[in-house]
């Protein structure tokens, strides 16, 4: 529109200077004047860029900048000015030495629209807003356009640039830029239809950002700015027909990076400073995502965490399989949310007490006369099919939250124990108790077979599994963690079949388990007895893989000792 503008005025001056030519004189005041304000104006422009522009206010580019200011189109009427007054002067042409002349005029004039609007972007109020829009219009762009937004988004200069500028940022310590980059992101209003790629980048900047406080020499103090982040993702969350895939992305990660911030800092990579920060942010982040998911939280912090952003059961049970892997923090509380959002009631057992969520999921669903009645629970019937492909589901949930469990090996310093993440026993025998009580086989020969439907059967495409993995398939988030199916997992199958038949309580008999492990052959038996040393306390120490597992699974035994209820 102003290249529209500036070429009909330069028309119009055309036609004056046609009609009206000037004598040499006249021309060469005239043209002193102006390109002495013309001069003045550039001089005035190139100290405030001087001044006012870092890395964190101009990261796109030049280009970003003079589109606002319209620099280029500024300069490009001074040069014509230029042209035409000298070749005017130098061929005694009065009408091309006045068109100069003229041009001139309108190049101050609209030197005083791009210094005004260079000097509302002086500010860094001014710089952020014009990169927020900047932001927002790459990632309006990207989806928008045709073909994967994934492969676009990752080859945007835009988005690159802006990610190149936070790697800059947390490399170098500097709290201010990274402040204002975050605040950069999550003030950008973006469409809902590019929520999606919002939350990509996201998340590869809360990454960023995690990353230079582990390995690099970024003060742990800037991982407050990834509250900001978290909260803006959930926000972008909440605008989409599906939030299920990347609220379970979040959730996965968050728990990867508490679980790797401890890694690093017990083997001396990261300072426990470092590693404690996150890991509070972590436990922290997970539970606002679980208040926001659960339609009745115990509390709220703001309106927007009453009711759930899940409404379809689906969705339900993808978030609920992220939110169980990697031993992330208040997994086996999210069980509630997910039972009341299956059926339309509440839980009202506790699993401190041994009280078991999906034993009774399975009544409320599949109880026949005992069976819920409710447009919830009917959906959600509807979901799993059968009662088989119910048990089936929930064996493949619990062979990807036994595969990514922590090592128990480790030394968890005490400075980062919080709530939920803490190396206590009885913690970890209720998150797998959780998956243990239900038992939807009681003997060695049962428990073989549904070892061979985990290790061999292929979901049809209506069961859960398929329907997941189909919703998963249209978006790729910019994480280290990767998704891996729980067929690539048989170790952690053995290990979910057999604390299905592992004693929940002193006195009970353990001879169903020794005989499902002992009918194994030598190689996998080993393997899961390798996996059980590594994720289960005491097992380390046996030499027998039978041994080793079953003493593992008396962790289970730790949950509801004082009541026993629900065993």
């Amino acid at each position: 529109m102003r290249q529209i503008a500036l070429f009909l005025c330069a028309v119009a001056l055309g036609l004056v200077a046609l009609n009206y030519p000037r004598g040499q004189t006249d021309i060469v005041d005239a043209t002193q004047f102006s390109i002495a304000f013309f001069a003045t104006l550039l001089t005035g422009e190139a100290v405030i860029f001087a001044l006012t522009f870092s890395a964190a206010s101009s990261w796109p580019s030049l280009r970003a900048i003079d589109s606002h200011i319209a620099f280029r189109e500024w300069v490009l009427i001074g040069w014509f000015a230029a042209l035409f007054t000298a070749c005017g002067l130098l061929s005694d042409n009065p009408v091309s030495a006045t068109y100069g002349a003229l041009l001139f005029l309108l190049a101050n004039i609209f030197g005083i629209f791009s210094f005004i609007r260079l000097f509302g972007l002086a500010s860094i109020g001014g710089r952020n807003r014009l990169l927020r829009r900047t932001l927002a219009g790459a990632l309006a762009r990207q989806a928008a356009g045709f073909g994967s937004s994934v492969y676009r988004l990752k080859n945007d200069s835009i988005v690159n640039s802006y990610l190149g500028s936070i790697s800059q940022a947390a490399t170098s310590n500097d709290p201010t830029a990274i402040r204002h980059l975050v605040d950069q992101l999550v003030e950008a209003e973006v469409p809902a239809e590019a929520a999606e790629n919002a939350i990509t980048v996201h998340l590869d900047v809360l990454h960023r950002l995690s990353r230079a406080t582990l390995a690099g020499s970024a003060d742990p103090v800037q991982v407050s700015g990834a509250h900001a982040l978290i909260d803006s993702a959930i926000r972008h969350c909440r605008r989409l027909p599906n939030p299920a895939p990347p609220l379970g992305a979040l959730s996965r990660y968050l728990a990867w990076l508490a679980n790797t911030a401890l890694l690093m800092s017990v083997r001396g990579v990261a300072s426990n400073r470092a590693a404690r920060e996150l890991v509070a942010l972590t436990t922290e982040a997970r539970l606002k995502i679980l208040r926001c998911v659960d339609p009745d939280p115990k509390s709220a912090t703001t309106r927007d965490e009453l009711g759930t952003i899940l409404t379809d059961p689906l969705q339900v049970l993808l978030w609920t399989g992220d939110f169980t892997e990697f031993h992330g923090a208040h997994q086996a509380s999210a069980l509630y949310g997910a039972y009341e959002i299956l059926t339309g009631t509440k839980f009202m057992g506790n699993y401190w007490d041994g009280a078991s969520i999906l034993t009774q999921l399975r009544q409320a669903l599949y109880g026949g006369a005992d069976a819920v009645s409710s447009a919830e629970a009917d959906a959600s019937r509807s979901t799993f099919g059968s009662e088989a492909e119910y048990d089936h589901f929930w064996a493949l949930v619990s062979v990807t939250a036994l595969a990514t469990l922590r090592d128990t090996r480790l030394l968890h310093p005490p400075e980062l124990i919080r709530p939920e993440f803490t190396p206590d026993h009885q913690l970890l025998g209720a998150y797998l108790r959780t998956f243990a009580t239900h038992r939807y086989f009681s003997t060695a020969a049962q428990a073989r077979e549904a070892l061979l439907s985990l290790v061999c059967r292929a979901d049809p495409p209506g069961a859960p599994s398929a329907k997941i993995r189909r919703s998963r398939s249209d978006q790729t988030y910019r994480v280290p963690v990767p998704l891996v199916e729980p067929h690539q997992r048989p170790t952690a199958m053995i290990l979910a079949v057999a604390c299905r038949l592992a004693p929940l309580a002193p006195g009970d008999s353990a001879a169903e388990l020794h005989a499902f492990l002992t009918a194994l052959p030598a190689p996998a038996l080993t393997a899961a007895a390798r996996l059980a040393a590594r994720i289960l306390p005491g097992a380390a120490a046996e030499t027998d893989p039978v041994e080793v597992i079953t003493i593992g699974l008396t962790v289970l035994q730790l949950v509801g000792a004082h009541t026993r209820e629900g065993t």
